[in-house]
């Protein structure tokens, strides 16, 4: 994905490394990373080229979906 397209607060898919397939919210953006949270008691830095666009959430604010 473009970093010129990634702005704060929109969700992004992972298609590489550890986390591939994880959705995630940008929370941060630096010069080679992203910051981002994936719902996890963590957050993960990935480069832009990582990420692409996920839909948007079907579930109202304040929802969130987690596995178990």
């Amino acid at each position: 994905m473009n970093s010129n397209k990634i702005t704060l607060g929109i969700r992004v898919r992972i298609t590489d490394g550890f986390h591939i397939g994880k959705i995630g919210i940008v929370i941060a953006k630096g010069t080679r990373t992203v910051l981002l949270d994936i719902g996890e008691p963590l957050l993960i830095s990935e480069p832009p080229e990582h990420l692409e666009p996920a839909p948007e959430d079907p579930l109202p604010p304040g929802w969130e979906e987690v596995e178990i």
